[in-house]
C-alpha cells in the first residue's frame, strides 16, 4: 500500500479515536475502542514514518518500529502529529537543498548563415550519400565527380561498390574513374619496360626502381584484385630485386622491397629489409610503423610499444599520430 493511503488511514482513525475520547460516554467499551483505534493509527503511521528513515535508522526493523509505535501510542494526538510534521519535514528539506544537475538556460540565438555551394560535401559523408536510396540522383553523380580527383588509395573501395549501383550512370562512372586510373599507370609501366629493354646499364637501377614503385603503386591504390594483384606484387618484387642489385645501398628502396613482402606475406622477409633499411641510415619515422605492423600481427605488443614509442613528434605520418600518442599513453597496458 502507498504511503499516502497508509498516511490517510492513519490520520482518519487517529481523529476517530480523539472523536471517542472526548465523547459523554465513559463507559469501558468505548475506551477500548478508542485504544483500539489509536493503535491502528498509530501503527499505520509508524509504518509510514519508518520508510522515510536514513537506512542507518531502520535496523534492527521491529525495535525500530517498535520505537516509533511507542512514541505515537503513549503521546496521543501529540505523537502523531509530531511524527507527521516530521515526514513533511523530511520529505521537503532534502529536496530543497538538493543540488539539481541541470540547469535552466536561454535559449540560444539562432544566426543564418549561407554555405558556400562548393563545400557541401566537405560536409557529407560521401560514402553514405553514395549508398543511400533516398538520395538524388544528380547528387550522387556530383559526389562521384568528387571522388575523381581524389587518391584511389582512399577512395577505392567506394568506387568498387559503386560498380554494383542501381543507377547506370554511377555505375559507369565508377568503372571510368578505376580504369582510368588504372591506365595511367599501366601506361607508364609500358613506356618503361620499352626504355628498359634497350637502355645501358647506367639508367638501368633507375628505370627498375621507377617500374617497382609503378607495379607497387596497381597494389596499394587497390587497382587490381585477384590473380592480377598477386602477379603485379611478383612484378614489383622483381624489379625492387633488380635495382638492389644495382644500388644495395639505397635504403628507401629496402623499405620499398619490405612492404612488397608485407603485401605477399612474407612476413619474417619483410622484417629483415625494413631493418636493414634502418641499418643504413633511414630514421624511426620511415621505417617503424610497419615494423610495428609486423610486431602487432605476432602480438609482441611490448615491442609494439617500443617501436612507436621511437616515432617523434614531427613524423610526416600526421595519420599515426593518434596511434602513436595511444601506444605512448594507453598501450601500455598491453603486455
Amino acid at each position: 500500500m502507498s504511503n499516502l493511503k497508509l498516511l490517510f488511514y492513519a490520520i482518519s482513525s487517529e481523529i476517530a479515536s480523539l472523536m471517542l475520547l472526548l465523547s459523554d460516554d465513559t463507559s469501558v467499551a468505548y475506551f477500548i475502542v478508542y485504544l483500539l483505534a489509536h493503535a491502528l493509527a498509530s501503527g499505520l503511521m509508524s509504518v509510514v514514518a519508518w520508510r522515510f528513515l536514513p537506512a542507518r535508522f531502520r535496523t534492527p526493523k521491529m525495535l525500530s518500529l517498535l520505537l516509533i509505535f511507542g512514541f505515537a501510542f503513549f503521546i496521543p494526538a501529540i505523537g502523531l502529529l509530531t511524527l507527521l510534521i516530521g515526514i513533511v519535514v523530511g520529505v521537503w528539506l532534502p529536496a530543497i537543498f538538493r543540488d539539481r544537475p541541470f540547469s535552466l538556460v536561454g535559449e540560444p540565438y539562432y544566426t543564418p548563415v549561407q554555405a558556400a555551394s562548393s563545400s557541401s560535401f566537405r560536409q557529407i559523408d560521401i560514402q553514405s550519400l553514395l549508398s543511400s536510396p533516398d538520395s538524388p540522383d544528380a547528387l550522387r553523380m556530383q559526389g562521384m565527380l568528387v571522388l575523381k580527383d581524389m587518391p584511389a588509395r582512399v577512395t577505392g573501395k567506394v568506387l568498387r561498390e559503386s560498380l554494383g549501383d542501381r543507377y547506370e550512370d554511377v555505375r559507369l562512372l565508377s568503372y571510368g574513374i578505376l580504369d582510368l586510373k588504372e591506365k595511367t599507370i599501366t601506361r607508364d609501366i609500358d613506356r618503361l619496360l620499352q626504355l628498359l629493354e634497350r637502355a645501358k646499364s647506367s639508367r638501368r637501377y633507375g628505370l627498375a626502381r621507377r617500374l617497382a614503385e609503378l607495379y607497387w603503386e596497381l597494389t596499394y591504390q587497390d587497382l587490381v584484385r585477384g590473380d592480377i594483384r598477386k602477379l603485379t606484387l611478383e612484378k614489383a618484387a622483381f624489379y625492387a630485386d633488380m635495382a638492389l642489385m644495382e644500388a644495395p645501398q639505397d635504403a628507401g628502396l629496402w623499405v620499398l622491397r619490405g612492404r612488397i613482402q608485407l603485401a605477399q606475406g612474407s612476413v619474417g622477409e619483410a622484417q629483415q629489409s625494413l631493418v636493414f633499411s634502418r641499418r643504413l641510415g633511414l630514421s624511426a619515422n620511415q621505417v617503424n610503423p610497419w615494423l610495428a605492423e609486423i610486431a602487432m600481427e605476432r602480438r609482441q605488443f611490448s615491442l609494439v610499444r617500443r617501436l612507436m614509442g621511437e616515432i617523434s613528434d614531427n613524423s610526416q605520418f600526421t595519420h599515426l599520430n593518434k596511434s602513436v600518442e595511444y601506444w605512448r599513453g594507453h598501450g601500455l597496458s598491453h603486455r
